[in-house]
């Protein structure tokens, strides 16, 4: 197990970059790759970056309120623009590194709201969890609507999810038996969240972020067609869900090539098609990450004073008063 183990950790910095390589080389046998290139010269920019840089800023700015809500609601008051140079600089830092990113809002928002680390962790790890659910949720529905192209076995992805959080929820609430006895769950600062939150809450979040699902197939409607492609927006709506899932498969870089063969899969029906679905889905996701980039550089200083800076914040200086967010 120790050399297994060892291994592992010698041949992992180059999964990532082989799997990479590897899913374009097999989509490029499929796209002839001339026509990549004249879908790429082809289309029509304005139309399609007049789509995508808005969607960039709602985005972060709805992603920014739905993160207010659970902060307030877990730790007590906080404005909406504190938060905007945290969230901003999480998209930064996850082009990179998804964990590290949250490990410096933890920072963040333990510092901004002298709060413990771990319970403002376990709040982070509780919304990102839910972000997850939210999109097996969507990608069910999506699923039944495309059920004769969807794979068989992604249908046992949403039963797994719902059992392991059915079971989750009774044992962290206190409420699973064992051969007749209640399990007492850990009191951990880290299941904080988890053990406090009642199940409206969870609702709330997968209710809050359903909006940015919706407005994402509203917007990719509207900026395929600047690479000559007609999608409606229930197709998209139906598909987007599992692309995004697929996508956010931890084996590629920057999820690319996963992303782009999702998109093939269910919309690239002919030649022509898949190659401006190839061409269009990786000016979109290569957009989409300098967008946010470019939202985390702005607000890069501001975050890094308040995180390195000499003035430590406490509770008093964030507000005199506990609070709660009702929704």
């Amino acid at each position: 197990m120790t050399q297994l183990a060892s291994a592992w950790r010698k041949i992992r910095p180059v999964v990532a970059p082989v799997l990479t390589i590897l899913i374009f080389v097999l989509i490029f046998r499929k796209v002839p790759f001339g026509r990549f290139k004249e879908a790429l010269a082809g289309a029509d920019y304005a139309l399609f970056f007049s789509a995508l840089i808005p969607f960039s800023v709602l985005y972060f700015a709805l992603d920014t309120l739905v993160l207010l809500a659970v902060v307030r609601w877990f730790h007590g008051p906080i404005n909406y623009r504190d938060l905007l140079p945290v969230r901003a600089v999480d998209y930064l830092i996850s082009v990179l590194n998804h964990k590290l990113s949250q490990g410096a809002m933890v920072v963040y928002l333990s510092r901004r709201l002298a709060a413990s680390v771990l319970e403002v962790a376990s709040s982070i790890f509780f919304l990102d969890l839910l972000q997850k659910t939210h999109l097996v949720l969507w990608a069910t529905i999506g699923m039944c609507l495309v059920a004769d192209r969807a794979p068989k076995a992604l249908f046992f992805v949403p039963f797994a999810v719902a059992i392991a959080w059915c079971i989750f929820l009774l044992y962290i609430k206190g409420h699973l038996q064992i051969v007749g006895r209640f399990l007492t769950p850990p009191d951990w600062r880290l299941l904080r969240t988890f053990r406090i939150a009642p199940l409206k809450r969870y609702v709330q979040v997968l209710l809050l972020k359903a909006p940015l699902l919706i407005a994402s197939a509203a917007v990719h409607t509207y900026a395929i067609r600047s690479f000559g492609i007609e999608l409606s927006f229930l197709s998209l709506l139906a598909t987007l869900p599992i692309i995004f899932i697929v996508g956010a498969l931890p084996i590629t870089i920057a999820h690319l090539g996963t992303t782009q063969a999702a998109w093939i899969y269910f919309h690239g029906e002919t030649d022509v098609q898949a190659s401006a679905l190839l061409a269009y889905s990786l000016a979109a996701h290569l957009t989409f990450m300098l967008g946010n980039a470019v939202l985390g550089a702005a607000f890069l200083p501001r975050a890094y004073r308040e995180l390195f800076g000499d003035r430590q914040l406490t509770r008093a200086e964030v507000s005199p008063q506990k609070g709660a967010l009702s929704l």
